[in-house]
């Protein structure tokens, strides 16, 4: 009796160290670069580690795909007049994570889908600035800069210091019957830069938000993508 319950054991124990969930690889093949001027034809100038009085941009370069085929975005419909991305940026300190932005649909232009790469802003000079953000995928209201404006501010960044920024691009996923999947299976592709975070620098990026944010609602308004 004693060995046929071995055997079942036994059994039992291959079937479950044979058995293993799917993998599911939901990175997005690619590489994002950071610099302190806006990209133009390639990565050159890209660093890691930047000062809060410093501008920066960033750029998403792909494997293979085109921006569209990469993140599967959804081409404009009735309810949503435009294609678009999610953005966001995690601030860590100390290993702790200190704060995110919450608005995070950065409008995809028409003329950026077909690539296989993507430059966007992070916190780039007013003048310069040409990513648009929304609170709602139909873009018509609540228009701002980059993300990580926002999250300048004494929550976020309670003492002068280095800092970690993670930036996520991401888009939503459907299983074939329609239902949204969980988040863990959505595309996506991030990375990581240093911040070095001075006091000082807070009334200058604060001024700097209010001009971006005017120059992106003043031109998506006055040239509304297709």
């Amino acid at each position: 009796m004693r060995n046929i319950i071995l055997i079942f054991m036994i059994l039992a124990t291959i079937c479950i160290t044979a058995f293993k969930l799917p993998v599911t690889n939901n990175a997005v093949k690619g590489k994002m670069y950071f610099s302190n001027q806006p990209f133009k034809t390639g990565n050159t100038g890209s660093k890691k580690s930047f000062n809060s009085s410093e501008y920066i941009y960033g750029r998403i370069e792909l494997d293979s795909q085109t921006v569209q085929a990469a993140f599967k975005v959804w081409d404009p419909s009735d309810g949503y007049p435009y294609s678009f991305l999610l953005y966001r940026v995690f601030i860590f300190h100390n290993g702790e994570e200190m704060g995110h932005n919450t608005l995070n649909i950065c409008l995809l232009e028409q003329k950026d889908k077909n690539k296989n790469y993507l430059n966007f802003d992070v916190l780039p000079e007013p003048s310069k600035a040409t990513t648009v953000m929304s609170g709602i995928e139909r873009f018509d209201a609540g228009l701002f800069t980059a993300p990580l404006y926002s999250q300048i501010n004494s929550d976020n960044f309670k003492e002068d210091g280095e800092y970690k920024i993670v930036v996520k691009f991401y888009y939503e996923s459907y299983d074939a019957w329609g239902n949204r999947e969980l988040v863990g299976k959505w595309p996506k592709l991030e990375d990581e830069f240093t911040f070095m975070f001075s006091t000082k620098d807070v009334a200058m990026l604060k001024k700097n938000e209010a001009a971006a944010d005017a120059v992106i609602e003043t031109a998506f308004k006055k040239n509304k993508p297709k």
